[in-house]
């Protein structure tokens, strides 16, 4: 009985006006999970703002592929045609990119994260896109086909480009508030965290 109250209590203290929920979590464990789920997820939901129709300005999302296997900092590298319409949202403006990451398994059970989808963590990085030079192309296919090796033949379209995500900031919900961390994580933070790391809760 006393841990249903407790799970209500946390349901209710989600949130107030977006500032971080008092937990057993800190926000640099979070941020080191956030790095694990983006190292293990390699999918997650591209939102762009629709340009070039007439519906402006409204957000659309959809699955989209990527990889963090060529850098260290938890940008997103993205091989995508330009022909769907994320990437001509994206074209029309860069500077306005989400991706939505869920975790697709259990992590760091202690917290609370397992059982179901709504006890795991995700977040929502926000930031610009930039495109990589071709002089990196083959590079690029390299560290992209580490993830996602069925992309290898996709190489040969010439509308396929490689683009990366550049994280500016996200949005954290780590599970149920109170045991879990649940707000912003500074850029710098999620940077600075290694997606291998033992994940110890600071005291």
């Amino acid at each position: 009985m006393v841990f249903y109250v407790f799970i209500l209590f946390t349901l209710i203290a989600v949130t107030v006006q977006g500032q971080p929920v008092n937990s057993l979590q800190s926000v640099q464990v979070a941020a080191q999970l956030a790095r694990r789920i983006v190292s293990d997820a390699g999918r997650g939901t591209i939102l762009t703002l629709m340009h070039g129709t007439e519906f402006d300005g409204f957000p659309f999302g959809i699955m989209e592929y990527y990889s963090d296997k060529c850098n260290d900092n938890g940008n997103l590298l993205l091989f995508m045609s330009d022909l769907q319409l994320s990437a001509k949202n994206m074209h029309g403006n860069s500077k306005k990119i989400g991706f939505t990451i869920n975790a697709l398994k259990d992590y760091n059970p202690s917290y609370g994260n397992h059982s179901t989808p709504v006890q795991q963590p995700r977040f929502t990085l926000f930031g610009n896109i930039k495109s990589v030079p071709e002089s990196k192309s083959e590079e690029s296919m390299k560290c992209f086909v580490q993830t996602h090796p069925e992309a290898k033949p996709w190489n040969s379209f010439h509308d396929f480009h490689f683009y990366e995500f550049q994280v500016q900031n996200m949005y954290y919900v780590g599970g149920f508030g109170g045991i879990n961390y649940i707000g912003w994580i500074p850029a710098h933070i999620y940077r600075n965290a290694h997606p291998h790391k033992l994940l110890i809760q600071d005291n």
